[in-house]
């Protein structure tokens, strides 16, 4: 057993990669509840929902650092992912259910999902995830582009979140790597603090934070993109909670 595991409370292993969790939820509650009063489409909640599945997943892992919980963080990944390409690859469709494209990518994580259970190799799932991430990038890239020539506000808007999903999932993955290579050294910095210092070097417990608020940004991004395709982005406006979390908000019409 790591020396570091059942520190601070005796029922969670890692305390602080657990309760980082919270965001996830946090945000992933949030959202729903967002998408349903401005009456937005069903697919967003999904992704709200994929989110909170990857936080729920996460936290049982950590708490209890079992294999099988280690799967139900990883490969909801995966999924909820896809959910998001379904949304970018559609924004542009006014209305129906293009089946090809959702059993297509359905298909890629089940795949994805089978693969993974018989080889067991952590870097097989990075790299299915990354291919999901980079074709989100680039789709939401060429949107960018379109809506650039048509609407300037919506454009500069757009920009705002996706600098903030790439710039939070961005420095996430650098930290994560950091706590990766450098684990030992970070352990030994954590054992010679005071208490109340140590959990500032949890840098995996950042990655969760990063992510999480990346992964947010990201899904208000597709929701935004979505109103744009349809015409209705003038009807909404972007918000800020804090000049750091996003919100669309469909203000009352005056009588």
């Amino acid at each position: 057993m790591d020396t570091e595991n059942y520190v601070v409370c005796k029922y969670i292993a890692e305390f602080w990669n657990t309760v980082t969790n919270l965001v996830f939820f946090s945000l992933a509650i949030y959202g729903i509840w967002n998408v349903r009063s401005t009456r937005q489409e069903s697919r967003f909640v999904l992704c709200y929902l994929g989110m909170l599945i990857v936080g729920l997943g996460s936290w049982f892992f950590h708490m209890t650092l079992k294999y099988e919980w280690q799967l139900a963080d990883e490969l909801p990944m995966v999924y909820c992912t896809c959910i998001c390409i379904y949304c970018a690859l559609r924004a542009d469709v006014k209305s129906g259910t293009d089946f090809f494209i959702a059993l297509a990518l359905f298909a890629y994580s089940a795949i994805v999902t089978l693969v993974y259970l018989q080889i067991r190799k952590p870097v097989f799932h990075q790299v299915a995830y990354a291919v999901e991430v980079f074709i989100v990038l680039i789709r939401s890239t060429m949107h960018q582009i379109e809506i650039r020539k048509t609407n300037m506000r919506a454009f500069q808007e757009m920009q705002q979140l996706f600098g903030l999903g790439v710039s939070t999932f961005g420095l996430a993955f650098v930290l994560w790597n950091i706590d990766n290579i450098y684990c030992t050294n970070l352990r030994a910095i954590r054992n010679s603090l005071p208490a109340v210092l140590a959990p500032f070097f949890q840098l995996h417990a950042y990655w969760h934070i990063g992510t999480a608020l990346g992964c947010y940004a990201s899904i208000v991004y597709q929701q935004y993109l979505r109103l744009v395709k349809l015409g209705k982005v003038d009807e909404y406006r972007l918000r800020w909670i804090s000049n750091v979390v996003p919100y669309i908000e469909k203000p009352a019409k005056n009588n």
